[in-house]
């Protein structure tokens, strides 16, 4: 979980928000709040705000399917992965304050639409207090902050175990370029995609070997599945069904050929885990994700696993999906990502990411 620090326009408070590059509105929990999730900065009050106002039904931006007029108000009813999770409320503009990489120094925006949160059902865990949407839908920051930043942003997310260790989400010009040669691929977009930052993934390596799925295994379809996007709001990454099945079949052969077998972990959501024994970090396989125009994606077996230590199990951290497949944050820990979205390019390069930290 990737969280941004903003400001808002009563001056108050501070708030952190998901960085979720798969959503297309930035929210916040709002008073009054009828089923809210506990977050550590109190609840944003619109009425301590003189900056606050609501979107009206007239506003550009209050369009079907995700919004809809109530009582001359924008209202929005968003469900996110297997519709488990939602977010209601009013959309509305603000000014908000981005803090700068320099300390002491910020960036002040205002009339930026966002939804402001009466009520919701989302799993945070702690700090944040809503979402910070980054896809390509019109609401998302990165179409409000176009102008400023020239629609392109970066991020380089740091490993989980890095506690206390923040690194910066970056506009424009303030974009660095890594030390490393990144390598770059299309950002390919589709009519009704619902904005989402789709990229050509056309076959997987497991430890060097090509797995040599059939054309068109990973395309986007007419029904409005399949394709691959990149989402820091998906904990991990998600694989369409067969080509899932498949990989999963592929890594139990290749630890059966280390004598090793997968066990039960029944609290684990992950398919495929195994019990750790001595020296296995020297055979864990890597992955690779091949992509269009001859760039690949390396993921690291440290995060392409994850470990139970109470337990001494580790599993293949990916997921199964019947829409969809998704490059979830979690392989994108150590990776510098940046997004051109006027000329639809995803550069990416490995990086230690927490060298981007305060600097």
């Amino acid at each position: 979980m990737v969280a941004v620090s903003i400001g808002t326009g009563d001056g108050m408070h501070s708030y952190y928000l998901l960085l979720d590059t798969g959503s297309g509105l930035t929210w916040t929990q709002c008073l009054p709040c009828h089923t809210c999730f506990p977050q550590s900065a109190p609840i944003f009050n619109p009425t301590w705000s003189p900056t606050y106002r609501t979107v009206g039904c007239s506003d550009p931006l209050c369009k079907p399917p995700m919004y809809r007029c109530v009582n001359d108000r924008c209202e929005y009813a968003i469900r996110y992965g297997d519709n488990t999770y939602f977010a209601s409320g009013v959309l509305s503009r603000e000014t908000f304050v981005f803090q700068n990489a320099q300390v002491g120094r910020s960036t002040t925006v205002p009339n930026l639409a966002f939804g402001c949160t009466h009520s919701s059902h989302v799993n945070f865990n702690g700090n944040p207090a809503g979402i910070f949407g980054m896809n390509l839908n019109p609401t998302s920051m990165v179409r409000q902050l176009a102008n400023l930043a020239n629609g392109r942003f970066s991020y380089c997310l740091v490993p989980p175990t890095a506690a206390n260790t923040s690194t910066f989400l970056r506009f424009g010009s303030d974009i660095k370029l890594p030390r490393e040669a990144y390598q770059t691929t299309k950002i390919l977009t589709y009519l009704n995609d619902d904005g989402h930052h789709f990229i050509g993934l056309e076959d997987i390596s497991l430890n060097g070997r090509r797995l040599g799925f059939p054309n068109g295994t990973f395309k986007r379809r007419h029904d409005r599945t399949g394709g691959c996007f990149v989402d820091t709001g998906a904990r991990t990454t998600h694989l369409i069904a067969p080509a899932f099945d498949h990989v999963i079949n592929v890594v139990k052969d290749y630890f059966r050929h280390h004598n090793l077998e997968p066990v039960k972990n029944e609290s684990s959501p992950f398919s495929v885990c195994y019990k750790t024994v001595g020296g296995v970090d020297r055979y864990m396989p890597s992955m690779t994700l091949h992509l269009e125009g001859g760039a690949q994606y390396n993921i690291r077996w440290q995060y392409l696993f994850v470990a139970n230590q109470e337990r001494d199990i580790f599993c293949l951290a990916l997921l199964s999906s019947n829409r969809h497949s998704v490059l979830g944050a979690r392989q994108q820990v150590n990776t510098w990502m940046r997004y051109d979205t006027v000329h639809n390019v995803l550069s990416f390069a490995p990086h230690d990411c927490s060298h981007d930290a305060n600097n």
